[in-house]
């Protein structure tokens, strides 16, 4: 008796065949990442090897038409090659050499055309005349295209009044969950790199010297008269080095204090009430300290104890703001630390009075900042955050009454005097800080913003901008650096409508990388570096390649 074999054994039911279904589909499932992987080799293979056959000039279906052409046409060669030798054929030998000079000037071609007809000309730019090419500029495009003036630069003024927008903008998404924060933080990065002030270490050293000998036998907290000095030694340090985020926080953290200091002198008991002189005065005050917070985020929007202070001076007039900053400072303070003896000074300047609603909007940040990060919140922050934010004291109330609440645009703080004898009293000095700047021209980030927002444009960092610089090769980089220092860059994630009025606003970088859609539209004053080809787009290519 023949024995069966193994599978005839089993009787495969319907509920066999659902299981194997079953186990096929999640399977499939399990394996989807890994075959997508391997599916995408090919694609992969053709785009890295047609980068070995082509040069930077070459579209993306150029390279793939020149790899595919090749591939094609040198086996084919080689075979009627070797025939023509094997029969001794000299003509059919003449005909291959023929078609292999065929094969290479269609290689080389579109590079030509490339070089003749260059993106400037293409995307639109203004006449050539004679420039020196550097580097950078000939591995781009040959001959050289025009180097047109310089954009129009901005104000000081217009420049903090984008920054500060922006970081109002990062204080409220971070109050309304939304993560799109971390992209306001970063663009105020990029934009800090701006500043090319004149520095004096020995002066700011001296003022900073002279600082802390005063400050010894203060708490921030004092009265505004008390503070005079404090703010002369703290001003020479700020126009000593612009780019220093000390000085500012600094004064920021003093004026708070008086701020709070004459909040506290018309409470309950007070001898008199409060008129709008006083009031005013006060407005002027919590101005001037925000005004010195802001400061100190445009040089570095990560600066420990910046936000700090800044959600002080919002604690009144715009408690959602104060909680967003709060919110940034907490995940802040998880990730680098900071300094606690730096958050207590901030929270003496702060005073008692306003400490409690302060600590209610700091728990509740806490726990959204714990939320975010998958940590357990203690039960203290909970029972902190779920506390009602208590009535305005009545000295605020009647501030905001007579004077507002001041919530318009962001005040700019004047340049501080080189000569320490001509530095205004503090009177004249928050006279100054009260100017709230217009712009003459639209913002640029303001424009893309809804790109922005939408996840189309990134903010660009050094890595994608090396990308494009391996294409056009490494000379100039420094005097590129330098032109584009403090414009807004992005990286495109993929194709979208370019709004209208970017011809009036600031330049800015857009960087394309490979494979992603180009953006429609006019792209005015910006500039669009094409990593894959190295190519550059816009009216101001010929300046930022090569300078005036």
């Amino acid at each position: 008796m023949s024995r069966p074999k193994p599978l005839q054994r089993f009787r495969y039911t319907r509920m066999a065949w659902g299981k194997l279904a079953v186990l096929l589909f999640f399977t499939l499932i399990l394996l989807a990442p890994f075959t997508g992987w391997l599916m995408s080799l090919p694609l992969w293979a053709m785009d890295v090897a047609g980068h070995w056959v082509s040069s930077p000039l070459h579209s993306r279906d150029e390279r793939w038409f020149n790899l595919a052409l090749l591939m094609a046409a040198v086996p084919s060669l080689i075979a009627v090659l070797m025939r023509s030798i094997e029969h001794n054929d000299r003509e059919l030998r003449i005909g291959v050499v023929v078609a292999a000079f065929a094969v290479v000037a269609i290689l080389v071609a579109p590079a030509r055309n490339a070089q003749r007809f260059p993106a400037d000309a293409i995307v639109g730019s203004v006449p050539a005349v004679p420039a020196e090419p550097s580097a950078m500029a000939d591995a781009l495009v040959s001959p050289a295209p025009a180097a047109v003036s310089p954009p129009p630069p901005r104000s000081a003024r217009e420049r903090e009044a984008e920054i500060d927008a922006l970081i109002r903008g990062a204080a409220s998404s971070a109050a309304h969950g939304d993560s799109f924060y971390r992209q306001q933080l970063a663009m105020i990065a990029v934009q800090a790199q701006g500043s090319n002030a004149k520095r004096d270490a020995d002066r700011y050293e001296g003022a900073m010297r002279l600082y802390r000998e005063a400050s010894a036998a203060l708490q921030p907290g004092a009265g505004a008269e008390r503070i005079e000095p404090i703010e002369h030694y703290l001003s020479a340090a700020m126009a000593a080095d612009p780019s220093r985020a000390l000085p500012p926080r600094e004064l920021g953290t003093w004026r708070l204090g008086a701020f709070m200091h004459g909040l506290g002198r018309y409470g309950v008991a007070a001898e008199r009430p409060l008129d709008i002189v006083d009031a005013e005065s006060l407005r002027r005050q919590r101005d001037a300290a925000r005004a010195n917070f802001l400061q100190a985020l445009r040089i570095h929007p990560t600066f420990d104890g910046a936000w700090r202070g800044l959600a002080w001076t919002w604690l009144y007039d715009q408690p959602d703001l104060a909680l967003g900053a709060l919110m940034i400072e907490a995940e802040q303070t998880g990730r680098a630390g900071g300094s606690r003896a730096v958050r207590q000074r901030i929270d003496v300047a702060g005073g008692a009075e306003a400490a409690p609603r302060f600590q209610i909007l700091q728990a509740r940040a806490q726990e959204v900042a714990m939320e975010l990060h998958g940590l357990s919140i203690p039960a203290a922050v909970r029972v902190m955050a779920r506390r009602p934010l208590p009535s305005l004291p009545p000295a605020v109330a009647a501030m905001q009454k007579m004077v507002g609440t001041g919530t318009g645009a962001g005040v700019a703080v004047e340049p501080a005097p080189d000569d320490l004898s001509t530095i205004p009293r503090l009177s004249d000095a928050l006279d100054a800080v009260a100017f709230r700047g217009t712009k003459t021209a639209p913002s640029t980030t303001a424009l893309l913003a809804t790109a922005w927002r939408r996840g189309a444009l990134v903010v660009a960092g050094p890595l994608d901008l090396s990308h494009w610089r391996a294409r056009v090769g490494a000379g100039g980089q420094k005097s590129f650096d330098a032109r584009i220092a403090g414009w807004p860059r992005y990286r495109i994630a993929r194709g979208f409508d370019l709004p209208r009025g970017l011809d009036r606003s600031a330049p800015a970088i857009l960087i394309l990388p490979a494979m992603i859609e180009r953006p429609r539209g006019d792209l005015g004053n910006l500039v669009l570096l094409d990593a894959s080809s190295g190519a550059c787009s816009g009216r101001y290519c010929g300046w930022v390649l090569r300078g005036p």
